[in-house]
């Protein structure tokens, strides 16, 4: 838990307000509240990782959490009997303890079952608790349930009883039931070739029915499948995840998606691009069911056409910190008020490196000192977002136009929480046109971030890149400074070079960045 004092000195920075909300979604579901002793108790389970399949990994963590939804405080000393159902087929039924209110369970699934009854084929594992009876976790070891749980995809039920609370002794005068839903996607894979010959898988979660008629059009750059759809019966939207490896190029950060149901496209607050994944980027598309009917369709299948579109002109606020951190948040100039802003927080240490495993929080205030949003984490153990990778991006609700101040604060790493927070704010305007801080006159060319990008991910050798960039500066197409005095010695690029000229093919850097690494190839001789 947060201690008291963290959180007082966390207080003083921006005010926080919790509000509970009673939803459901596809990886995480809240009960709505009832009465237990005067107190008006809820109930949340959500599976981690959110977009857990079958064969992703051999485990999954499935949390549980009991709480006072008036004040957000965890209820201690909870015993629950848990069950969990897949298309009405009971697959787990056990009791477990915990001390803080948050069940922490390890779930293996397995496919071996030839029992028609599926639970008889899950087993239990952890310590028991002497008093309770139940399973528990102690230490780092949590309870685990292996067995055809998770195996599938669908939906389950998670039914959980609320036997005894505040004391493993002390039993509720009747068992507080609970029911949440989760739902696993169904994954299929389409390896697709382009005119190279390179082939890249293209993985795509499904929590509608199995997709069909998967193409790519590399012509147009253009993902297309089928969805089969029940207009009259099914009250669900569309909801799809699709993973893109990081070298498939026509698909990268840095560049507008257009999304097309039916030949209609949809809003751009329907759709995200995700490009923070360190390991593939991931199209997330979410299409709730009343936008749905307002298209045209006599069919049982849903067309769906992704396309690679414009390059993105960014705008940028550079934040410094005490610590000699640094960060830039930025986001498409050619969004505008009253709409959702996709915020992209981009964080660097020292050494101008990407600084992973940072904790931070943000707020946003108006010109009278509002907040219109603000974010501190959702831990029990610390405060603050946690970003493995050093790239965080949230959608804020930016109402009209108007002087905003942002706030961002440095409250830890490896999460655990800084003693001393550090904190760095700047304002920025929005017009009726887009959201700016100034304007900037663009140096370089967009078509040269192509050659940048291909140079960082081996595609182009170092020395066509070399005579590229030779070209550009006798042309004076980029305007460099060049040293007095230059090494006579050309020698091998240094590695943070081509870390730049990736970068700023993603968009993480400025042009001027950029540019200092050419002026710095021009001083050591490597180009002349």
């Amino acid at each position: 838990m947060i201690t008291k004092l963290v959180l007082l000195l966390f207080v003083g920075l921006f005010a926080i307000s919790i509000t509970p909300a009673y939803a459901q979604h596809h990886s995480g579901s809240l009960a709505p509240p009832i009465d237990f002793d005067g107190l008006t108790v809820a109930l949340t389970t959500i599976l981690s990782p959110d977009d857990f399949t079958f064969g992703d990994s051999n485990s999954v963590n499935l949390s549980i959490r009991f709480f006072d939804s008036n004040t957000n405080d965890n209820i201690p000393s909870v015993t629950y009997r848990v069950q969990i159902f897949h298309e009405n087929s009971l697959v787990a039924n056990e009791y477990f303890y915990d001390d803080d209110g948050n069940l922490e369970l390890k779930i293996k699934p397995t496919m071996e079952c030839q029992d028609q009854n599926l639970w008889k084929c899950t087993t239990y594992n952890g310590a028991k608790h002497a008093i309770a009876g139940a399973y528990y976790a102690r230490g780092d070891s949590l309870p685990t349930i292996q067995g055809p749980v998770f195996d599938k995809s669908g939906l389950y039920n998670i039914q959980v009883s609320i036997v005894g609370a505040t004391n493993p002794k002390t039993m509720t005068t009747k068992d507080l039931l609970f029911e949440t839903f989760l739902h696993l996607p169904d994954k299929q894979t389409f390896p697709i070739k382009i005119a190279n010959a390179q082939e890249f898988p293209v993985h795509v979660k499904s929590y509608n029915d199995e997709i069909l008629n998967f193409n790519y059009d590399e012509s147009s750059k253009k993902l297309s499948y089928e969805i089969p759809y029940n207009w009259n019966e099914h009250q669900s939207g569309i909801s799809q995840l699709i993973y893109l490896e990081k070298d498939f190029q026509d698909f990268k950060q840095g560049y507008n998606l257009d999304i097309f149901v039916e030949g209609s496209k949809i809003q751009n607050n329907y759709f995200n691009f995700d490009v923070l994944n360190p390991d593939e980027n991931i199209i997330q598309i979410n299409i709730p069911h009343q936008e749905l009917m307002s298209i045209t369709n006599d069919n049982d299948l849903i067309n769906l056409e992704i396309i690679s579109g414009t390059q993105i002109d960014y705008e940028e606020i550079e934040l410094m910190f005490e610590n000699g951190f640094s960060a830039r948040v930025f986001w498409d100039s050619q969004l505008t008020a009253g709409n959702e802003i996709p915020l992209t927080f981009s964080f660097f240490d020292t050494n101008n490196n990407p600084a992973k495993d940072l904790l931070f929080a943000y707020s946003i205030s108006d010109s009278s000192g509002n907040e219109i949003s603000s974010n501190i984490g959702a831990s029990q153990k610390y405060l603050g977002i946690l970003t493995p990778s050093g790239l965080y991006q949230e959608s804020i609700f930016i109402p009209t136009d108007g002087e905003y101040s942002l706030k961002v604060i440095l409250t830890g790493d490896d999460s655990k929480n800084f003693e001393k927070f550090f904190t760095s704010q700047s304002s920025f305007s929005l017009t009726s046109e887009s959201l700016i801080i100034e304007e900037k006159d663009s140096v370089v060319p967009s078509w040269i971030k192509n050659n940048a990008g291909w140079w960082a991910d081996g595609t182009l050798g170092d020395g066509e890149f070399i005579q590229s960039i030779q070209f550009l500066i006798k042309e004076n197409i980029i305007q460099i400074t060049i040293p007095k005095t230059q090494s006579t010695t050309s020698q091998e690029i240094p590695s943070w070079i081509k870390n730049n000229a990736g970068w700023w093919a993603d968009g993480l850097i400025s042009e001027g960045d950029f540019v200092k690494g050419i002026e710095f190839l021009v001083s050591q001789g490597i180009i002349r």
